[in-house]
């Protein structure tokens, strides 16, 4: 009897032992992991690009192209000791700031008086609707693990992506049962290169605030630069070399006062005057078969947009505020995210809204520009009439 008393105690003691080993132990310590999934526009370094998807687990910083539509999932793990999920504890997620941090990049009102007075309340309206974005967006801010222990936070792309050594950054933490993990989320256009002032060789740049391009537009625009120094008909005075007025910040992104010059496709070039200097449609100086010319090349070299305020051939909008440079697109969708391709859709202000969120067609972000050698160039050109 006493030997069955004993086994019948043993198994009872290894049973409760088994019981209390499978529970939760809810006061042993926890550890929190991550994984980071990332769904949007993928750059390389030689400045192409494609749609796909990336994952990272326990990253530190991650970067999100400046494309609506690109969204990121950071999903936190806890875990027992034991390497049971830790289920029902609650996490809060706060986000802040942590480069570019300036009023003037990050508050709406800030941001909107970099644009001309016509276009602010425009701006404004843009941020409220959440299409200019001066932080990243994330949900939620406070959750509860589910039965896996996990929490997923969906974390969206922003604009603020600045011209400095470094592109805009925002900060998330996420807090649990003494646990803590930060990511560090930037918002860039990768590949981009500067533009350097090399007249001598055809191509120069002034009053430039973002100076960088993609560098296929670079080269393609350095050879017609080479071809435009080369043209030996030219008269005295006329400037050797075309200038760059305007391209796109650092880390792309919004470009102050500019609504387009977000993705390093786009350019404001100077037309061609008989002396060097600024030049504008209708100065005595101003020489419109030379910049007919320029015109020509750059349809030659695949430009989807010219906008000047001189009819000439090749232009695509005959605009009054643009007599001083051409602005010229080789993305697909020459107006870049934020206006309106349809002027008949419109917001419940009257203003031209378009929802980029869905368009997964590279070309919209990433020029399609044809690099041409300096021999494919004509650039003889006629005085003006």
């Amino acid at each position: 009897m006493k030997y069955l008393l004993s086994v019948l105690c043993a198994l009872l003691f290894s049973s409760i032992s088994l019981a209390l080993h499978a529970m939760p132990a809810k006061h042993s310590p926890l550890t929190m992991t991550s994984e980071f999934d990332y769904n949007g526009l993928i750059i390389e370094p030689n400045g192409s690009g494609y749609f796909g998807y990336q994952s990272f687990s326990n990253t530190s910083e991650v970067t999100l192209y400046p494309k609506n539509g690109n969204t990121a999932t950071w999903t936190l793990t806890l875990r027992y000791s034991n390497g049971k999920p830790a289920t029902g504890v609650n996490v809060n997620i706060t986000a802040q700031p942590s480069w570019l941090t300036a009023p003037s990049w990050r508050h709406k009102n800030a941001m909107a008086a970099r644009f001309p007075r016509s276009s602010q309340s425009k701006v404004k309206l843009r941020i409220d609707q959440g299409i200019f974005r001066l932080k990243a967006p994330f949900s939620p801010s406070s959750a509860v693990t589910d039965s896996q222990g996990q929490v997923k936070v969906t974390i969206n792309n922003f604009h603020s992506c600045g011209n400095s050594n470094q592109p805009g950054a925002d900060l998330l933490t996420a807090n649990a049962a003494g646990q803590q993990l930060k990511v560090t989320v930037k918002c860039a256009v990768s590949g981009l290169v500067n533009i350097p002032d090399r007249a001598s060789q055809g191509l120069t740049t002034a009053g430039l605030v973002g100076r960088h391009i993609n560098p296929a537009v670079l080269t393609a625009m350095q050879n017609l630069g080479t071809a435009w120094k080369n043209v030996s008909s030219k008269p005295a005075g006329m400037p050797n070399y075309l200038t760059i007025t305007g391209a796109t910040m650092r880390w792309g992104g919004i470009n102050p006062p500019h609504f387009t010059h977000k993705f390093g496709g786009t350019l404001d070039i100077r037309p061609i005057g008989t002396k060097s200097g600024p030049v504008s449609v209708g100065d005595a100086h101003y020489h419109r078969g030379a910049t007919q010319a320029i015109v020509n090349a750059l349809v030659q070299m695949g430009a989807t947009k010219i906008i000047f305020a001189d009819n000439l051939k090749g232009v695509t909008d005959v605009k009054a505020n643009h007599k001083n440079h051409l602005h010229v697109s080789f993305l697909t969708e020459p107006l870049e995210p934020w206006l309106s391709t349809d002027e008949t859709v419109l917001d419940d202000e009257g203003l031209p809204l378009i929802d980029y969120s869905n368009s997964y067609e590279v070309s919209h972000f990433i020029p399609q520009v044809k690099t041409l050698q300096t021999t494919d160039f004509n650039l003889n050109f006629v005085a003006p009439k």
